[in-house]
């Protein structure tokens, strides 16, 4: 999982690469905490044609206009597809639920990666 630290390394990887996940965080938050393992265990799984990053919203804010945190963001080709904000109180569950959701964004839109 990639940490993204200015805004032309987020724009470089929203444009450089077909499917982006992006999670947005605060440091030492427990929601956020639990969202990063739901995040690692599902980079695991999925196509290894998605790149995974994170953003820390704290030390930069700019990067995504996010108000809170955790946050996840799907990008396709740039745009912006999905997005969940929060997290459920268990990582397993919080992982089901979003590789659910983005699956079948995804699966709408005719895109053929797993998720």
């Amino acid at each position: 999982m990639y940490e993204l630290k200015s805004r032309e390394e987020f724009i470089r990887a929203i444009r450089g690469n077909e499917v982006v996940l992006v999670e947005y965080y605060k440091p030492e938050d427990k929601d956020c905490e639990i969202m990063y393992e739901s995040m690692k265990e599902f980079s695991k799984y999925a196509d290894k044609n998605i790149l995974f990053c994170r953003v820390n919203i704290k030390d930069h804010p700019e990067l995504g206009d996010v108000d809170s945190a955790p946050a996840v963001r799907v990008y396709y080709k740039g745009e912006l597809i999905f997005e969940q904000l929060g997290v459920l109180s268990n990582a397993d569950l919080n992982l089901k639920i979003i590789r659910r959701s983005i699956r079948e964004v995804l699966s709408k839109r005719n895109i053929h990666v797993r998720v």
